[in-house]
Order: C-alpha cells, then sequence, then structure tokens
C-alpha cells in the first residue's frame, strides 16, 4: 500500500512539473502581449506586465485586417477537417473490415508516406496547382490538407474495435455498406473522429509553408502569414504577434474544449486492438 502510494504521488508531481513546463511559454507569451513596447525590450526581462496596456491588440486589428486573416484560417483548417474526417474513415473502415489482395503493402505504403515532409514534394505540388490555375484560391490552400496520414491509421485502430459480428448482423438484414458505414461505423468511432478532427484542425490552422508558396494577394493570407508581417527587416514587433497569438490560439482552445471528452475516449479506444 505504501509503495502503490509513493507511485502515485511521484507520478502526480512528475504531471504537475511537466503540466507547468507546457503551460509556461503560453502564459509568457499572453503576458507579453499586454506589454508595452519598452518594457519588452528590458533587461532582465519582467515576467508580468507594470502597467497593462490594450496597445497591441488595437494596432493588430486596426493596422492590418485581423479578422480576415482568422476568417481565412477558419475556412481552410474548417475544410480541411471535415475532408480528412471523411477520407481517415472511409479509408479506417475499407483497411479495418475488408479483405483483398496486396491490403497489408498498400497501407504500409500509406504509413511509409508519413516521413516525406511537404517541402519533398512542395516544387511539384505547386507546379500541379499552378498549371490548374488555382493559386491564391482558398482550393489551392486546402488541396494538401485533404488527406493525413495519422488519421487512416488511427480509423483504422479504431475501427478494428468495433465487433465484426455486429456489421455482419447488418448485412444479413440487408443493409447496404454505405448504410453500415453512416448508420454503424460512423456512430461506434464517434469518440476517435472527434480526435482525428482536433488533430486536423490545429494542423491546418498552424500551416505556414504552404500559404507562404501559394498566397500572393493580403486577402488570402492565413493568420500565420499575417503575423509574419511583423517580422520586420532589421527588427521584430513582438507586442502585436504576441497579440496576435492570443487572438489565433482562441479558436483551437474553444475547439479542443468541446471535444477533449471525445480526444480521451478516441486515443483509449485506438489501442484496444492492433
Amino acid at each position: 500500500m505504501f509503495e502503490e502510494r509513493s507511485i502515485r504521488i511521484t507520478a502526480w508531481v512528475a504531471c504537475t512539473v511537466l503540466a507547468l513546463f507546457t503551460v509556461l511559454p503560453f502564459v509568457w507569451i499572453l503576458a507579453t502581449a499586454f506589454k508595452t513596447a519598452a518594457e519588452i525590450n528590458l533587461w532582465p526581462p519582467t515576467f508580468l506586465p507594470h502597467a497593462p496596456t490594450m496597445a497591441n491588440f488595437h494596432e493588430l486589428l486596426q493596422e492590418t485586417p485581423f479578422l480576415r486573416y482568422i476568417f481565412n484560417s477558419l475556412v481552410i483548417a474548417t475544410g480541411s477537417t471535415v475532408s480528412i474526417m471523411l477520407t481517415s474513415s472511409l479509408a479506417g473502415f475499407v483497411f479495418a473490415k475488408y479483405r483483398f489482395p496486396l491490403r497489408g503493402p498498400l497501407f504500409m505504403l500509406i504509413l511509409a508516406s508519413a516521413i516525406i515532409p511537404l517541402e519533398a514534394y512542395m516544387v511539384p505540388l505547386y507546379i500541379m496547382v499552378f498549371k490548374v490555375r488555382m493559386l491564391n484560391t482558398f482550393a489551392a490552400l486546402i488541396f494538401p490538407l485533404m488527406i493525413m496520414t495519422f488519421g487512416v491509421f488511427f480509423m483504422r485502430q479504431v475501427i478494428m474495435s468495433i465487433p465484426d459480428d455486429l456489421l455482419e448482423a447488418a448485412r444479413i438484414d440487408g443493409a447496404s455498406e454505405l448504410w453500415i458505414y453512416l448508420r454503424i461505423i460512423l456512430y461506434l468511432s464517434n469518440s476517435g473522429l472527434m480526435a482525428i478532427g482536433v488533430f486536423a484542425f490545429t494542423q491546418a490552422w498552424a500551416n505556414f509553408i504552404w500559404p507562404l508558396v501559394v498566397v500572393s494577394s493580403g486577402d488570402m493570407y492565413t493568420t500565420e502569414l499575417g503575423l509574419a508581417e511583423y517580422q520586420r527587416a532589421f527588427f521584430t514587433e513582438y507586442g502585436p504577434i504576441a497579440a496576435g497569438a492570443v487572438i489565433s490560439v482562441v479558436p483551437m482552445l474553444i475547439v479542443f474544449a468541446l471535444l477533449r471528452r471525445h480526444i480521451m475516449q478516441g486515443i483509449a479506444t485506438s489501442g484496444m486492438k492492433g
């Protein structure tokens, strides 16, 4: 009993310390957003602002169309999330519940593609988008984010935990494969699907390099590109960047807060059967 209690206390302390180290950068950015430019450049630095100000937020919202950037990021992240949830659930269903030639090698090929970074195929991808005249459009920004390799793997693991007898019973009753997918697979893998949705939304929201390549007009800038405008040639305006970071993280926090229960359930379910 004593050893078990000691292990729990040690684990609690370790998790608390790690949580503090994780939260500390966000607290620092939040504090920086309310500091003046002079206080931001002080040495030694101050943790909390001595004279909190909203000047950084005013500058960000008045001098740049930051709300437009947020709207663009929301459109891209939402479109990418819906696409990834659809493709991941469909591919996961196929690889988890169907038997067909080369299923194993195909699945391994999909997993292997996860190690290839976007930078490795960005040039041919840009040429493809350029030839179909999609540059500077939402379609071009969403195009590389429509499929997530990890999503296919994750949903396969989740769907494998659904009993095969349940699907066979539905087929005996005359249910089509589409009906099984919509009424059984999606319903029983809802938690895993929501978890993938959060991962996909976060990935699309924080994407920087691809929008930088395909966007040429300010009205199509995302939040990441908008914040990059404050990286000047000889100095960096940390105040507006911190204010923009605080604003841009709010949608992700809202999505996570709404779906956190599904995330935990989905991660637990994905390990039930491998």
